[in-house]
């Protein structure tokens, strides 16, 4: 997240702001974007290239909410977007949801203007937050009202998962690295070559395997 100008940190003091968010979610084939201003507003002399000269949808603040964006050990925590209060969701965007591909590891951006009580723009809109969507879910029951909760991560946090491989995968990366096997073999109690002829031995038979044999197979 930039940091607000002067401007805008100087309104952030008055008792009454009213935060307008733009956010740019990269859809395949159709990307939106969309603020929470109450009506739509046409974005120009940002230097942005995904803000200036589109159009962002108005949509109800009321009806949104953005989460914070908190740091930690090895980049910003994830960063939730959520669509509350609705009653009914058509089939195309049951679909898009349903759709991974449509979305998923895509890129969203966040922006923040700040408006002062009278809802006048109190300096230049700011960055936020950029990440990539990983998750994207419905909630709530229809007969009440449904929340659309998308979940935005950073590009560490999104591409950074445990990948749950062990020591005994060495083999996918070099299929000359026998060394797993032979760790296999030896603890075993077994002789030869880690793939083929293994022999169970003790380690007082005069078949045992010496150190400098195991060595040649690691």
């Amino acid at each position: 997240m930039s940091r607000p100008d002067a401007n805008a940190s100087a309104a952030l003091d008055r008792q009454i702001i009213r935060p307008v968010f733009f956010v740019y979610l990269d859809v395949l084939g159709d990307p939106l974007r969309a603020c929470t201003a109450g009506r739509s507003l046409l974005v120009n002399g940002t230097g942005d290239a995904d803000l200036d000269g589109f159009v962002f949808d108005g949509l109800d603040a009321t009806i949104v909410d953005i989460g914070p964006v908190r740091a930690k050990d090895g980049g910003s925590d994830a960063v939730s977007a959520k669509l509350s209060g609705l009653l009914t969701l058509d089939n195309e965007l049951l679909n898009l949801i349903g759709g991974a591909a449509n979305w998923q590891s895509r890129t969203a951006r966040l922006w923040r203007m700040i408006r002062d009580e009278d809802g006048i723009q109190r300096g230049a809109i700011q960055h936020y937050y950029t990440g990539y969507m990983t998750a994207l879910s419905i909630e709530g029951d229809p007969a009440v009202g449904q929340t659309i909760n998308l979940i935005i991560e950073g590009y560490l946090a999104a591409y950074s998962q445990a990948s749950g491989r062990t020591y005994m995968d060495q083999a996918l990366y070099d299929p000359a690295d026998l060394s797993a096997k032979a760790a296999i073999a030896i603890a075993n109690g077994n002789s030869g070559s880690p793939l083929t002829s293994n022999t169970a031995i003790t380690f007082s038979s005069g078949s045992a395997m010496s150190a400098a044999a195991i060595r040649q197979l690691l």
